[in-house]
Order: structure tokens, then C-alpha cells, then sequence
């Protein structure tokens, strides 16, 4: 899942188009793999303008900080590049590990974009989560725009380590086989 979403937005992100509104209602299923969808708001690089009131507009929880403050002072505005994207890949590679959409029981809109903001609020990581990928996670919604990692960082984190998993998965397979075999022997 995390691979599909990834790759997705690579392709986009190498033809320097910027999503600008990836969230888990705009992720569709088909053929058993995750596209992304719903590109209304997504732009060239070039022609996203810091005077748009269109970057700050989204699903709150995908929405980085820095959008929201723009929606607070109307005369600054915050120009969504690349990291904005990966700020809400971020929320969702969060959301694909605990199989919810984030801050699921908080109503109040408001109060969640004002500690989004101020405050760093974001989702913990799921127990059992494996350590390199909340890591990954949590880098990629860092509060800080310059210290998120860019795409191709991102994905080859991740094949990475759907590669380790494989190699584990074969290794216990074989050991599986192995046993199976000397209790029929």
C-alpha cells in the first residue's frame, strides 16, 4: 500500500505537478493496486502562485502547518510545493499502519488546526509499528519544511524495507519447508 501510494506520487512529483490535496478519501483501489485520484486542486510547479487561497484549502488532518496559518493571516500565504505533498504522504503512511483516518474522534475543527499548528500535534505512532517506517513517517510530517525528505528519499525508504520483509518472509518460509519436511521423514 505505502509502495503504490509512494510510486504514485513520484510520477507526479517527477513531472513537477504538486497533488496538493492527498488524503485517504483520494486514494482509490483497483486491480489490487492503490492510485491516487482527485487532482481538482493539483497544479504545475510553476503555476502555483503564494497568493493562491486554494493552498490552503484541504482535509485539515493531511493539511501541514504551515497552510494553516496562512487560513489565520490573511495577508501572508504559503506557497505548497513538494514537501506539502509529502507532509500529507506522511498522514497517510500513519493512517495505512493504524487502519483509521487521523484524529478520528475529534469534532471540533478548529481546535485540531490550532494544535496541528502550535502545538506539533500529530497521531503517535501505533504499537508494533516497525521503527524505521514511524520513523519515516514521522520525518516526512516534521513541522519544518526543509527537514521532510523529498519523494525519491521517501520511496526508496520504503522499498527498502518491503525488500527486508521479503527477505525475511522467504527465510522463514524456507525454515517452515525445512521442518515440514523432517516430520514427514
Amino acid at each position: 500500500m505505502a509502495l503504490d501510494i509512494t510510486c504514485g506520487l513520484k510520477c507526479l512529483h517527477s513531472k513537477n505537478i504538486i497533488h496538493r490535496d492527498l488524503h485517504s478519501k483520494n486514494i482509490l483501489v483497483s486491480d489490487g493496486k492503490l492510485l491516487i485520484a482527485d487532482f481538482g486542486l493539483s497544479k504545475q510547479i510553476t503555476e502555483a502562485t503564494s497568493n493562491s487561497k486554494a493552498n490552503s484549502i484541504g482535509i485539515i488532518e493531511y493539511v501541514e502547518p504551515q497552510c494553516l496559518k496562512s487560513v489565520r493571516n490573511a495577508h501572508s500565504f504559503y506557497k505548497k510545493d513538494q514537501r506539502s505533498d509529502i507532509y500529507s504522504l506522511g498522514v497517510l503512511l500513519w493512517e495505512i499502519t493504524s487502519g483509521r483516518p487521523p484524529f478520528h474522534n475529534t469534532e471540533e475543527r478548529d481546535w485540531l488546526g490550532y494544535h496541528i499548528y502550535h502545538s506539533d500535534l500529530r497521531e503517535n505512532p501505533i504499537e508494533d509499528t516497525p521503527l524505521e517506517y514511524s520513523r519515516l513517517y514521522q520525518k516526512c510530517w516534521d513541522g519544518d519544511p526543509e527537514k521532510r525528505p523529498d519523494i525519491d528519499q521517501v520511496y526508496d525508504d520504503i522499498f527498502s524495507q518491503f525488500n527486508e520483509v521479503i527477505i525475511l518472509l522467504k527465510f522463514f518460509f524456507k525454515k517452515l519447508l525445512m521442518i515440514h519436511y523432517r516430520t514427514l521423514n
